[in-house]
């Protein structure tokens, strides 16, 4: 999906674009956004996405542990979340349990 893309800090990526006279023609950077979509989504708490209050996984809350305790759960959660924006992805939990991956194969799916 291509949309308006963000930085580190979450601040809006400016590039901007003059013409010969030296006037802004463009300064906001799009380009796909499937990556920062489930970046946000796996960090963002219920209630932080004003238009979607219901949408947000907030990954801190199992970070208090230092072991996913429930392997599954965690997985089916996160996916649940993601597939509520439109996004279908694998998440990869590692053999000991303590780092996740959600596979960059992460794509859009459009509603109909």
């Amino acid at each position: 999906m291509k949309g308006i893309v963000i930085n580190q800090d979450f601040d809006l990526k400016i590039e901007v674009k003059k013409d010969a006279s030296g006037k802004i023609t463009s300064g906001l950077f799009l380009d796909n956004i499937d990556y920062q979509r489930c970046h946000l989504i796996t960090i963002a708490q219920k209630g932080e996405f004003k238009a979607n209050p219901t949408l947000g996984f907030g990954i801190e809350n199992y970070m208090r542990d230092t072991v996913i305790t429930n392997n599954q759960k965690f997985k089916t959660e996160l996916q649940k979340e993601l597939k509520t924006d439109g996004i279908t992805a694998d998440v990869i939990v590692s053999s000991d349990n303590t780092h996740f991956n959600i596979m960059q194969k992460c794509h859009y799916v459009k509603n109909k």
